[in-house]
């Protein structure tokens, strides 16, 4: 008797199904797992025979390469799917294109599971709702979504903001700058209410004049201008991202401005230039390539073990250095 009819046999599925699951094809999730189950009692690499007709979609937005984790998350992604022999496909895919591909998606397809990364808020949402009517196995990358169905590994970027925020309200800062695009950005957001709380936790109320709340098409070196032009100037920036923060440290130098004697300035992610940079950024650790090679490991979880979603929060790390 061959492989094949043992497992037949074993699993009580059909032929053609057997067939199926063992080319990549998508199979209903409870033949799926009778088919695993039969291959498992036999002594056969189920798991990894299944894995190697797997593809993986990363799903991206067009302008994906202003997301500056970007390289370490498909390190991350690419290094763990090459090691579990699995298949990986970057897609561009916003707005209408969202629903048009979705659309399509059919027990047929090669593409057996996707992982998000970088979106805006409103094609995050787009892609909330596809992903959970057409049931695909899916991970966010770096975004803690309150839908049971949504499966993530992100760090907690609001406890993150606060944290470092905390950080500078400890040393005595209570002027304390910043700017986001909390509208259109789910992670400007989250780390606005990061912010937020901090003062919150030290009995103190943030000074709104401080917070530069911007709109989609707004400009961030603007912002960055007004706060720096302000009479009465803040004592230090907190920078949403380590990209912030360093264009702040620029332009405060060109205004004759020392950091961190007269302005601390802090970021968020810990880009590779941070530590290199001068002075040296005070910033949150983001390990961009751990959630990457997580977000492999997760979803080939939730498509083998039929499981209904994964939701991991990472660690993150405060990083002091010569900038505070």
């Amino acid at each position: 008797m061959s492989k094949t009819d043992e497992i037949i046999q074993k699993s009580g599925v059909s032929r053609s199904t057997v067939f199926r699951f063992l080319r990549g094809d998508n199979v209903r999730p409870e033949l799926r797992k009778s088919i695993i189950k039969a291959m498992d009692e036999l002594g056969y690499s189920t798991k990894e025979f299944y894995l190697q007709n797997l593809v993986i979609e990363i799903s991206v937005a067009k302008d994906f390469e202003k997301f500056k984790g970007f390289t370490e998350v498909i390190h991350g992604i690419t290094e763990r799917a090459e090691a579990r022999h699995v298949t990986i496909q970057l897609v561009i895919r916003t707005g209408d294109q969202i629903k048009k591909d979705y659309g399509k998606w059919s027990e047929n397809s090669n593409n057996k599971g996707i992982i998000i990364i970088g979106k805006d808020l409103e094609n995050e949402e787009i892609e909330v709702q596809c992903l959970k009517d057409n049931k695909i196995p899916h991970i966010f990358v770096n975004r803690i979504i309150d839908e049971p169905d949504i499966s993530y590994v992100a760090v907690d970027l609001r406890k993150a903001a606060c944290d470092i925020v905390d950080y500078l309200i400890k040393k005595g800062h209570r002027k304390i700058a910043t700017l986001a695009y909390p509208c259109s950005l789910r992670i400007d957001r989250d780390k606005i209410e990061g912010y937020n709380d901090a003062f919150i936790k030290n009995n103190l109320k943030p000074d709104d004049k401080y917070k530069f709340i911007l709109k989609e098409g707004e400009s961030s070196d603007d912002a960055i201008e007004k706060i720096l032009n302000m009479e009465d100037k803040p004592t230090a920036f907190f920078g949403i991202c380590d990209s912030y923060a360093m264009e702040f440290i620029n332009k405060a130098h060109e205004k004759g401005l020392r950091v961190p004697e007269d302005i601390a300035v802090v970021g968020m992610d810990d880009l590779d230039i941070a530590q290199y940079f001068k002075p040296a950024l005070t910033t949150v650790q983001t390990p961009f390539r751990k959630l990457g090679i997580l977000a492999v490991d997760h979803l080939l979880q939730v498509i083998t073990e039929d499981l209904g979603s994964i939701k991991t929060v990472v660690n993150h790390s405060l990083f002091i250095r010569e900038s505070t």
